[in-house]
């Protein structure tokens, strides 16, 4: 492989200037400076001095240069396993693309290619591509073994700081709404009442809230009582476990009724409950310092040039 600097957001080349070669693969500063558009804005926000934008664009567009670099050298890898993309995978992602980014019109898509110097059979080609460096990813990550125990315990004693917790409550609410504030007073009063009989709160959430949750017994998950809304915050803080609140009275929106199912205190929280949370943390770092000794076998093995 001939190492030379990336393209840079100040060396300026014309479009069809070559940025990189790879193997019988020509890489264009107009390819990149495509792929960089997207994210020019992003970066432009993220900047604090113009100085500070080049520089950034500068290092994007050397990471989208080196992305291209690893996409090809991927595919000729599949390609050389003997592996096949059956047309129906491309022929489904092509519709999923069409569907989401387009509207499911194809005239908006022709238009979008078209500005963009691609045929349909280039967009079909670069979405073959996509779907073959998405799978032979995958497959790195899935050949990782599973995390042993006593990596997860050190990393858990190693890394306190990423285990802290806020106080959480687990939430269920009733929401009450009428079209005159008589009716309302009398839902109110037929809630409570069945609440005060002890039924319970998911059952009487599911028969007489009007939240979108009512089908879920009104839950709203674990939520952290910090994040919850002003008028909620307090009442919820006051709660004890398994108790419910007067109603909240909330103007348009009607009546909530809150109960809190479950409480977590604030501070680290016990390795059983993100055990599985460190496993993805390793097996994703196990994965990635493979794909990259990959790559860079790839990388090694195949002719690269930068210009």
């Amino acid at each position: 492989m001939d190492p030379a600097p990336a393209p840079t957001g100040q060396t300026r080349q014309v479009d069809n200037g070559i940025a990189a070669v790879v193997e019988d693969r020509i890489i264009t500063y107009r390819e990149i400076r495509t792929e960089a558009a997207r994210l020019v804005e992003q970066v432009r926000r993220a900047s604090r001095t113009e100085q500070e934008f080049h520089q950034r664009m500068r290092e994007l567009e050397e990471e989208i240069v080196q992305s291209m670099v690893d996409r090809v050298l991927i595919v000729k890898a599949f390609d050389e396993r003997g592996y096949r993309i059956p047309d129906s995978f491309i022929e489904h992602e092509i519709n999923e693309i069409l569907v989401r980014d387009f509207d499911g019109d194809r005239s908006r898509l022709l238009r979008h290619l078209r500005d963009h110097g691609m045929s349909m059979r280039d967009f079909r080609e670069d979405t073959r591509e996509e779907i073959i460096v998405r799978y032979m990813r995958s497959q790195m990550r899935q050949s990782e073994a599973v995390v042993s125990p006593v990596r997860i315990e050190e990393f858990y004693r190693d890394n306190p700081e990423r285990f802290q917790r806020d106080e959480s409550i687990y939430l269920r609410l009733i929401q009450l709404t009428a079209d005159t504030p008589e009716a309302l007073d009398n839902r109110i009063d037929t809630v409570m009442r069945a609440l005060e009989d002890g039924e319970a709160f998911a059952d009487v959430a599911r028969e007489h809230s009007r939240d979108r949750r009512a089908p879920r017994g009104g839950s709203w998950g674990w939520l952290n009582v910090s994040d919850l809304r002003e008028d909620w915050r307090q009442v919820a803080s006051a709660l004890d476990k398994e108790s419910y609140s007067d109603p909240i009275d909330a103007g348009p929106s009607g009546v909530y009724i809150l109960y809190v199912e479950d409480r977590r205190e604030a501070g680290l929280a016990p390795l059983q409950e993100v055990r599985e949370e460190i496993e993805e943390i390793l097996v994703s770092r196990m994965a990635r310092d493979s794909q990259e000794r990959w790559l860079e076998r790839l990388r090694r093995d195949a002719f690269v040039r930068y210009f």
